[in-house]
């Protein structure tokens, strides 16, 4: 799944007076050293001690060679130097108040390629997810089910994080709104969940509602999908 996210924020055009919007992409957060070397570690049965001293004497040495006058190549990455600040004149020396040398950072294949084909989500509006069908894992008869069968769900961006409460699938009163039915989700992926009703529901039409975050941040409000007439039928 893609875990990229933006959101638009309103910049008037003074030229054209048309409202346009500016995207500002969310991170999940930062990887820290100490976090970096713990999944390394992991990653190669190492220990933890060894990468923080790897990636310490690495962080060392990119800033040595790199105010020696060095361009660093890192396999993904490449830094190189910009000069902010503007010269009034061709023989005009570097002036600290008005210029700054700064390190900029490239990307390079194959992180360029990866980039290239990931989609990041616009979430101004919220997040979104989407529902096609819902399943008897036994009938395999489509928007129902019977007593407390496996249910198969599927559609996009339909990963639920089981430790939040307000992610999952529920039948709810089509008058009253109220939840009628939780489910216990087995797994969950972008295009998939598998859920149980450990409590048979009682039989009638319900609608079913999938609320789901697909991996993104608990911050973020979380997305849901109806199917309305969803029938239960006794055991």
């Amino acid at each position: 799944m893609d875990n990229i996210i933006f959101s638009l924020t309103k910049v008037p055009d003074a030229i054209t007076d048309k409202t346009l919007y500016h995207a500002n992409v969310q991170t999940n957060g930062t990887i820290g050293r100490d976090e970096l070397a713990k999944r390394l570690a992991s990653r190669t049965k190492q220990d933890v001690s060894l990468w923080k001293y790897f990636l310490d004497s690495l962080s060392d040495e990119i800033q040595t060679q790199l105010l020696a006058g060095y361009r660093i190549n890192l396999g993904q990455l490449s830094t190189g130097f910009a000069i902010r600040g503007v010269f009034m004149s061709e023989d005009e020396a570097f002036d600290p108040a008005k210029h700054q040398l700064i390190a900029t950072v490239r990307t390079l294949d194959p992180l360029k390629s990866a980039l290239s084909a990931v989609q990041p989500e616009n979430v101004t509006l919220g997040l979104t997810c989407t529902v096609f069908s819902a399943m008897d894992a036994v009938t395999k008869r489509l928007s129902e089910i019977t007593g407390t069968n496996r249910l198969l769900i599927q559609g996009m961006k339909l990963g639920i994080s089981p430790d939040n409460p307000d992610e999952g699938v529920w039948l709810i009163n089509q008058k009253s709104g109220a939840i009628v039915a939780t489910s216990t989700v087995e797994s969950s992926d972008s295009q998939t969940i598998d859920c149980v009703f450990t409590e048979p529901p009682e039989p009638g039409t319900y609608t079913l509602v999938v609320s789901c975050r697909n991996g993104m941040r608990e911050s973020l409000k979380p997305a849901t999908a109806k199917i309305k007439n969803f029938v239960v039928k006794a055991e």
